[in-house]
């Protein structure tokens, strides 16, 4: 009697041990926890400072008490606040749309070469990527220098009227984008390149 009782206590631990046993050796669990670490990296990288940074913006000045959405309801009614949101909106937008349908149409021109010649447009494509942005800032601020523009330099020649690229927010705002459009231009060719790919080039 004492023995059936042992042996019927013994069965659901040995139950157990076999069901821990089969949900460690699943697929989805071993991934689990071989992405365990990013996922630690990305929430003390990422989600921690996103809930801190709000936490600040519901501070006051001194940092010492909470007002709650007294701080975004005070930018909600200056209009510069309003004039950021456009300027940043008119960038993302254009930024985007100018990367996606040039880098189409240069994957489309690049898909539709010899095989001759494929390889050494694509290398081409990558070198704004491959410089670093450190260069490529220094490089665009000296197309734009106010004084020693190269762009400038060239219309002096053409007699086009000089341009103050930096110095009007209109002539700034078109030369932040084509820099930012340049170091991002191979992205937007890589990814149209194996949409059309898939697309059979037509």
């Amino acid at each position: 009697m004492a023995d059936a009782v042992v042996r019927d206590l013994h069965v659901p631990a040995a139950r157990r041990q076999l069901t821990l046993h089969k949900f460690a050796r699943r697929k989805s669990t071993i991934a689990f926890f071989m992405a365990l670490p990013l996922i630690i990296v990305v929430a003390c990288l990422v989600i921690y400072p996103a809930f801190y940074s709000i936490s600040l913006a519901m501070m006051n000045k001194s940092m010492k008490y909470f007002v709650g959405f007294g701080n975004f309801a005070f930018l909600f009614k200056r209009n510069t606040f309003w004039m950021v949101v456009e300027q940043s909106v008119l960038f993302a937008v254009t930024a985007v749309i100018f990367k996606a349908l040039i880098g189409f149409i240069v994957a489309h021109f690049v898909h539709n070469l010899p095989a001759q010649g494929q390889r050494k447009w694509r290398g081409m494509l990558l070198i704004p990527w491959v410089i670093p942005p450190a260069m490529s800032t220094l490089a665009w601020l000296w197309l734009f220098d106010p004084s020693y523009s190269a762009f400038n330099w060239v219309f002096s020649y053409l007699g086009v009227p000089q341009v103050a690229w930096l110095g009007n927010p209109y002539w700034a705002r078109i030369c932040v984008i084509l820099a930012v459009f340049h170091d991002h231009v191979s992205g937007g060719a890589e990814v149209g390149a194996g949409t059309v790919a898939r697309g059979g080039g037509d």
